[in-house]
């Protein structure tokens, strides 16, 4: 984009953000592409990562500083990513990801660090000291344990109300990109970047959580309301490139291609899907620690059943809801196997950061290439391949070790594609 389009443009976003705009103009004027000042908004967000695990005011003055300027630079990149083609808006998209997933775990770990200040609550500062008599101070577990469940939990919700988002873009055949949305919780690395580095400091990690949680909910539920009121106001026939991309964007590996290949399309998506979430939320609820064996496999038995509408178009008035709610399923038996087995936390939310990026990343490339038929995602194993695999894990007592395997191969898988493909514009992907 040239300087002269980005300052001649009148999207709201620049008029609300002043400074966002200039510093895009700045940036495009020296030649720096949306991919680079994401990346720098994310350079600034491991430097808040770092002292916000840090227990001392000073450190999180700083980390706040950090985070503004994280926010400045996210906000220009995403203002000069305007017409830019696929590759570019998901490589702006991924790094906003991994600077909101980074802040989180650094959130996380100065509660950690200063358990023995505010006695395990994670809350801290002049309102977090007021809550610790609340039930606030034991949401989501008690000790620093609880906080990290409550990071992965913020982490869950982020990937949903992003893949919801894009799904209803593609539902409504807009410029269907990721982040693209800012009711209430805003775009990743956006707003909520903010409110980060002004709870934790106020109230403490767990208190941040929280209103990360509330803002998700609130996002989730504007973005489902605007579905329905589209669906009720007779949307029930968008362009058919939208809903070609819906079924790519379900993240389904060769197991659910190959068991879908047997319904052909004839049974709708969500029913089938419903089943599997209520079984794996039920479970998940009562505590799959519980559960011992090969019963720890009935989550993903039953998430299986979401299989059989692989090669299903999609098409329905509802359809768009079935790749984030089955991509809700695989975050829930993830994270709640991971508790269950008494991982150490981090290696949970790293395992779930990987596959949020994954689904991300199949999402982009569906949105921008729809295909006529059903494509299975072998690389990445697919949702019901990972699903399968923490299974047995669980069953077989081997999570400690299968767990960070499979993070690891996830990342580097992330980080490979990334730079040979999206990062380096060698995908066969234009917007």
């Amino acid at each position: 984009m040239a300087a002269e389009e980005l300052a001649g443009s009148q999207r709201a976003d620049e008029v609300t953000d002043p400074v966002a705009r200039d510093v895009a103009r700045w940036a495009v004027g020296r030649q720096l592409t949306p991919v680079a000042m994401a990346a720098i908004a994310l350079g600034f967000g491991v430097i808040a990562a770092a002292w916000l695990s840090s227990v001392s005011m000073r450190a999180e003055a700083i980390a706040f500083g950090a985070l503004l300027a994280a926010f400045i630079a996210g906000r220009a990149a995403r203002l000069m990513v305007d017409q830019e083609a696929a590759v570019t808006q998901w490589g702006v998209a991924a790094y906003a990801a991994l600077t909101e997933l980074a802040v989180y775990a650094g959130t996380a770990a100065g509660a950690s660090a200063s358990a023995a200040a505010t006695a395990g609550t994670g809350l801290a500062g002049p309102l977090g000291a007021q809550l610790r008599g609340t039930f606030i101070a034991g949401f989501g577990g008690p000790g620093t344990e609880g906080v990290w469940r409550l990071a992965v939990a913020a982490a869950i919700a982020l990937g949903i109300v992003e893949m919801t988002g894009m799904c209803l873009a593609a539902r409504e055949a807009d410029a269907a990109r990721p982040g693209e949305h800012h009711a209430f919780a805003g775009a990743p690395g956006g707003a909520r970047l903010l409110l980060t580095g002004a709870a934790v400091p106020l109230a403490g990690a767990r208190a941040a959580f929280l209103l990360l949680l509330l803002f998700a909910v609130l996002a989730l539920g504007a973005i489902v309301v605007r579905g329905a009121r589209a669906d009720g106001g007779g949307v029930t026939d968008p362009p058919a490139g939208g809903l070609r991309s819906l079924p790519g964007c379900r993240g389904d590996g060769p197991l659910a291609v190959w068991i879908g290949r047997f319904v052909a399309g004839r049974l709708g998506p969500l029913p089938p899907l419903v089943v599997g979430l209520l079984v794996t939320g039920m479970l998940a609820a009562l505590g799959l620690q519980n559960l011992s064996g090969i019963l720890m496999l009935t989550p993903v038995e039953a998430m299986l059943l979401a299989a059989l509408a692989s090669w299903h178009s999609h098409d329905g008035p509802r359809d768009w809801l079935a790749p984030p709610l089955l991509q809700a399923g695989e975050y829930v038996y993830l994270a709640a196997a991971g508790f269950a087995g008494h991982l150490w936390p981090p290696v949970t939310l790293a395992l779930l950061a990987a596959v949020l990026l994954r689904h991300q990343e199949l999402a982009c490339r569906a949105l921008a290439t729809p295909l006529p038929r059903p494509s299975a995602d072998w690389r990445g194993l697919g949702w019901e391949g990972r699903l399968i695999i923490a299974g047995i894990a669980a069953a077989a007592g081997i999570m400690p070790v299968i767990y960070p395997l499979l993070a690891v191969y996830l990342w580097a898988l992330f980080g490979l594609e990334f730079a040979v493909g999206w990062s380096a514009g060698h995908a066969a992907v234009d917007g």
